[in-house]
């Protein structure tokens, strides 16, 4: 089926527009950067928008039958991938050791560490996936799927329109908006396909169920009192 075919890049391109979206706005607002954060700051958006526009590219690449470029510039999404995981923890631990107490989606900023710290891991481990499973093409574009939408909740989460539907704290403000996109996707793809598409359709449930583990256990005691310890709050 030839919509079938565009279904990847068509995941892409809204994802894409949903992150230039939201920082697009951001900008606009005239937030400021910690200066003692710029650098890295920049570096994570350098890494995270070539991700993004890197897994669009290899989507249209697939669609128009390109598959030597495809493989040829897939290292490159890697690099891009290990640029977003590294810069990420490293700006997670810096942003929250200025300000562990700042009140943020209904935890202090300390708790949320955890949050960002899970979505990093997951980002991680679904592109890890993508390329152990790069010869098994289902599994594959499964996998690089649910990697660029397990870190799409930083940019939902600067959606002011999406609050009164989801909400401004808990798992439901933060990660409501990536849950229901997902399963759009997944609806999508298996009308397309009239089957289940049994990796997406798992990869979706372990993102839903880490997602909101992560966010119970960190403003649980245990990880209050590592956290507290670790910034000596």
């Amino acid at each position: 089926m030839k919509a079938e075919r565009y279904f990847y890049s068509t995941a892409a391109l809204v994802m894409l527009g949903i992150t230039f979206a939201a920082f697009a706005g951001e900008g606009m607002s005239g937030r400021q950067i910690a200066p003692e954060l710029f650098a890295l700051v920049l570096v994570h958006a350098v890494a995270l928008t070539g991700w993004m526009v890197l897994f669009l590219a290899q989507a249209l690449l697939i669609d128009v039958r390109s598959r030597n470029v495809h493989r040829k510039i897939g290292w490159g999404g890697a690099a891009a991938a290990l640029g977003v995981t590294i810069s990420g923890c490293m700006l997670a631990v810096q942003s929250v050791r200025a300000a562990p107490e700042f009140p943020f989606w209904g935890m202090a900023y300390r708790q949320f560490l955890l949050v960002m710290l899970a979505e990093i891991a997951l980002f991680t481990a679904f592109v890890l996936a993508g390329v152990l499973t790069r010869r098994r093409r289902e599994r594959h574009r499964a996998m690089m799927l649910l990697a660029t939408l397990s870190i799409l909740a930083g940019a939902t989460v600067r959606l002011p329109m999406l609050f009164p539907l989801f909400g401004e704290a808990g798992w439901t403000g933060i990660f409501g908006p990536i849950f229901v996109l997902g399963a759009l996707f997944l609806l999508a793809r298996s009308a397309l396909t009239r089957r289940l598409d049994r990796p997406l359709a798992t990869g979706y449930a372990v993102l839903v169920v880490f997602y909101v583990a992560a966010c119970h256990f960190a403003v649980s005691g245990s990880w209050s009192y590592l956290a507290a310890a670790v910034f000596n709050t």
